[in-house]
């Protein structure tokens, strides 16, 4: 699975994405593109409705139920996001917080699943840029659930000029 966190329909984000799927595609593996910003998905309110009833889903109506369980069948799941005032997204922000759903009386649900990350940035440099600070971020939210964390990508977006345009 592959949650995509830019807001903009033909952004840095969604080009490096479209080129990772291409490369999925061709070695034949099956995935699925969920675009955050055209769901629905409200702010966690940490009200432990969740965890009180081992639920490993939220009390809110909204699409992060039907994203729960797709979360639990995935065997890997990729989150990308472009770099927005030196963190991830607020679109993925959402969706982090929103795994608090997925604790249970046995732990985390996530324990074991493979995680990798996609990250766009404009600056020069990582550092300044925050691609960094979204690196340290979800690499913790990682190991955290007990996941395994199997790749990071971060690149300016100046460097992929020969990349196809993105859908």
């Amino acid at each position: 699975m592959i949650f995509n966190g830019s807001p903009r329909k033909k952004g840095n984000t969604v080009t490096l994405v479209a080129e990772f799927t291409r490369a999925l595609r061709e070695a034949g593996t099956e995935f699925e593109v969920i675009n955050l910003n055209q769901l629905n998905i409200n702010p966690c309110q940490f009200c432990n409705w969740c965890v009180n009833n081992n639920a490993l889903s939220c009390v809110q109506k909204d699409d992060m139920n039907d994203i729960y369980p797709k979360l639990l069948d995935a065997e890997r799941i990729v989150l990308a996001t472009p770099i927005f005032w030196f963190n991830v997204s607020a679109q993925l922000k959402l969706f982090i917080d929103r795994l608090y759903a997925l604790h249970g009386d046995k732990g985390y649900a996530f324990t074991k699943k493979k995680f990798a990350n996609i990250l766009v940035y404009g600056d020069t440099n990582p550092d300044s840029s925050g691609v960094n600070n979204a690196i340290g971020s979800l690499n913790d939210m990682i190991k955290y659930m007990n996941s395994e964390i199997i790749g990071t990508v971060h690149a300016r977006y100046e460097t992929w000029s020969n990349l196809p345009e993105a859908v």
